[in-house]
């Protein structure tokens, strides 16, 4: 590749109807300019890819970054939901199967009030017929002492 100094070290020969060395200087002056300028345009265009290419670089792994948060995040409510609907299952195992136990135990003492009312009963029954028993002996002994 020639750089500006190239340009600028060069000499030509000179011949019989030579070249106007005036001209010539100041061509190849605006030729080293013209080069020192793209050079310089060239430097500031790479370091602002590399610049750009690092921006890009972070922004992809910012982008990473965000979709890792985002499935983590989606799991977790996936977990939260699934442990919410698994909870919410086993307390309504739990709240039934004590619902059972209860409505079972009210039967049972329903049915031991039931009970014990049937014997209140029959003892009231035979304590009647025991007591009636009792007031007709002690009648008939009372009748059989006045005469």
């Amino acid at each position: 590749m020639i750089t500006p100094l190239d340009i600028q070290n060069k000499r030509f020969g000179k011949s019989l109807r030579g070249l106007n060395e005036i001209e010539v200087e100041e061509f190849m002056a605006l030729i080293v300019r013209s080069m020192e300028d793209l050079i310089q345009v060239n430097i500031d265009t790479t370091s602002k890819l590399q610049e750009c290419e690092k921006q890009l670089e972070r922004y992809i792994a910012m982008e990473r970054t965000i979709n890792d948060a985002m499935i983590l995040a989606q799991r977790t409510s996936e977990d939260m939901i699934k442990n919410a609907n698994d909870k919410a299952a086993f307390i309504i195992e739990k709240a039934d199967e004590q619902a059972k136990r209860l409505i079972g135990d009210a039967n049972n003492e329903v049915l031991s009030v039931i009970k014990r009312h049937e014997e209140a009963k029959h003892a009231m029954q035979t304590f009647q017929m025991r007591f009636r028993v009792l007031v007709e002996n002690q009648l008939k002994t009372l009748e059989e002492t006045m005469e």
